[in-house]
């Protein structure tokens, strides 16, 4: 038994007023309360009760120890409560880190029915496109664009799609389309600086086999919205994720470039969520709940 059924052992002997009595109660053999009350007492090195033939009646240490087992049983009971009271209803805060061009194209949308669905929760939104470190920056989920390069994370994939080149109008009209990947150093190319980026790594596929080429431009910025919105006002040609950008692919806003040469890649959404989102409400309590982005269109 462990020490906390020992105090339950105990503390049922008392109130019972027998071993015989405790042992209905407890669903044991009266020998085995005895023999468990029996090693209580040597174990502390105190006796707790006193045995007659007719009763049972408690030492002075033994009463003490008798009302300090109630409290401490009592802080159990209570915090067990307040554990459960998690499982029925999540609650804490929660720190989540995402890529702003993620966030603002499809998270943001999601986050007040999510908190309507789980009004105990406290969401902490951090927006930034360097790669988190979740134990470091304190931070529960992270949302990332990119390869998974820490195995031990637990993670889900939200989206595969590709990354693609493309450009404005705008900038095409005035500067040309470039017809192979080499002609790219001609042009004008957008960088994302963020720390541990792979999106600045322009990789592509022809009939000698994979290579990158390294482009050059007049802008780079730390936000991945702002490099989009710089490429929809056409400053540049840029890197993009096909899915998050298809409405202004359709729309013609963007035209999307040198198609036959693309790498076949896979970009994954890792993040400690899961679909299933763990909140964090202290150190020792961890508990679920669901963030419905799976099934959503942007």
């Amino acid at each position: 038994m462990s020490r906390q059924q020992d105090l339950d052992v105990f503390v049922q002997v008392v109130k019972s007023g027998s071993f015989a009595k405790a042992a209905d109660e407890l669903e044991l053999n009266p020998s085995a309360v005895s023999r468990r009350i029996s090693h209580l007492e040597k174990r502390l090195g105190v006796q707790l009760l006193n045995r007659t033939t007719r009763r049972l009646s408690l030492t002075e240490v033994g009463e003490r120890y008798f009302n300090r087992c109630l409290s401490i049983l009592a802080d159990i009971e209570e915090a067990e409560r307040e554990a459960r009271q998690y499982s029925q209803q999540p609650q804490g805060s929660l720190y989540v880190s995402c890529s702003t061009y993620f966030a603002y194209r499809f998270l943001l949308t999601k986050i007040p029915p999510f908190l309507e669905q789980y009004p105990q929760i406290s969401l902490k939104l951090i927006l930034t496109d360097d790669v988190v470190d979740l134990v470091t920056d304190g931070v529960d989920v992270a949302i990332r664009i990119g390869e998974l390069a820490d195995a031990s994370l637990i993670t889900q994939k939200l989206i595969s799609s590709r990354r693609i080149i493309c450009a404005a109008p705008k900038y095409l009209d005035r500067y040309g389309i470039p017809k192979t990947p080499d002609e790219l150093t001609d042009h004008n190319c957008l960088s994302l600086n963020a720390q541990k980026t792979t999106l600045n790594q322009w990789r592509f596929r022809d009939a000698s086999g994979q290579r990158e080429i390294r482009v050059r431009g007049n802008f780079e910025v730390n936000s991945g919205q702002a490099l989009y919105e710089a490429i929809l006002a056409g400053g540049g040609i840029g890197r993009v994720i096909q899915y998050l950008s298809q409405r202004e692919l359709t729309s013609g806003q963007l035209v999307h470039l040198l198609k036959e040469y693309e790498e076949d890649n896979d970009i994954n959404y890792p993040d400690l969520l899961r679909a299933e989102v763990w909140v964090f409400s202290s150190p020792e309590v961890i508990k679920q709940a669901k963030l419905d982005i799976l099934n959503s269109s942007a």
